[in-house]
């Protein structure tokens, strides 16, 4: 049975002249352990979604990863410790960012939950591909 985290932190986008208050509520599925869903919300409704590879945000805690679409890094802004994720469709991109200490918390809690190199104990990658491949 698959286990469920989801978390809702407070975020910033980035946007000048001044950030705007969002809420990104991020959702990790144990029998999904690669990847990791961000729903924005913001003025009460729903903004956009993203689904992406745990191990951006886990390795973008501590430094700067990713390509293309989405990259995460970490930085201080002024005295408070922030974690930045840039997302771009070709067309649009935004960047946001949350305090690294919320972020932390629930890198944390998703490795807990599916330590790094046990993803295949909770998902059978083989079996999948050849599933699609057969259709």
């Amino acid at each position: 049975m698959a286990v469920i985290e989801h978390r809702v932190l407070p975020v910033r986008l980035e946007a000048a002249p001044e950030p705007v208050a969002l809420q990104a509520a991020f959702t990790y599925r144990s029998d999904r352990p690669y990847e990791l869903t961000l729903d924005f919300q913001g003025a009460g409704r729903h903004l956009a979604r993203w689904v992406f590879s745990r191990d951006l945000l886990l390795d973008g805690e501590a430094r700067a990863t990713g390509a293309g679409d989405i990259r995460v890094w970490p930085r201080r802004h002024r005295s408070e410790p922030r974690v930045y994720l840039a997302f771009s469709n070709g067309e649009r991109g935004c960047v946001v960012s949350a305090r690294a200490k919320d972020v932390r918390v629930l890198c944390r809690r998703l490795v807990g939950l599916v330590p790094r190199g046990e993803e295949q104990r909770h998902y059978d990658l083989d079996s999948e591909l050849e599933g699609l491949l057969t259709r």
